[in-house]
């Protein structure tokens, strides 16, 4: 769906199957296209700039934001964090370990697991990776001004409590 044709796609919805439509569709229709375009452009950055992918920056998101100095956590932690699961972490992981961003170090708590730290070079990396991500959503919403930006934040924090 083109987005020069988005409003006539929403009304031949409408007209030639009014069963399957809601006036809603005027607000979720072009929601999720700037979503899609935006998440879509976001992995793209991430896989051909930096062959990570976006699961592997969360990962390493999740980790520098840690409220320890350390970038330390379990993975259950992070699992709790990244809403994956388990066997995916531990995918993600091995991956992060191959390229040298993150490491396992003993817990001293429980000699049983290991806990998973952030590299100099998994920082490093994640700072750029961010900085190129943070500019390219700022280009995404350079079509508001700064009050509109604040207003869509505003509605959007008013919808998010209702789930």
């Amino acid at each position: 769906m083109k987005i020069e044709n988005l409003e006539k796609d929403i009304q031949r919805n409408k007209d030639k199957s009014p069963e399957t439509y809601n006036e809603i569709s005027n607000l979720t229709v072009p929601f999720y296209m700037f979503y899609n375009k935006m998440y879509g452009g976001v992995c793209k950055l991430e896989e051909e700039r930096f062959q990570m992918t976006h699961s592997e920056l969360d990962i390493l998101s999740c980790l520098k934001m840690s409220e320890n100095d350390e970038n330390i956590l379990s993975p259950t932690k992070i699992q709790e964090r990244v809403l994956f699961t388990g066997g995916a972490i531990t995918k993600v992981l091995k991956k992060l370990e191959k390229k040298k961003y993150v490491i396992r170090v003993e817990n001293e708590y429980d000699k049983r697991s290991k806990l998973v730290q952030l590299t100099p070079l998994g920082k490093e990396i994640h700072d750029k990776v961010m900085n190129e991500v943070l500019a390219f959503e700022a280009e995404c919403f350079s079509a508001l001004n700064k009050e509109e930006q604040e207003n869509f934040k505003q509605m959007l924090l008013k919808m998010l409590k209702n789930f």
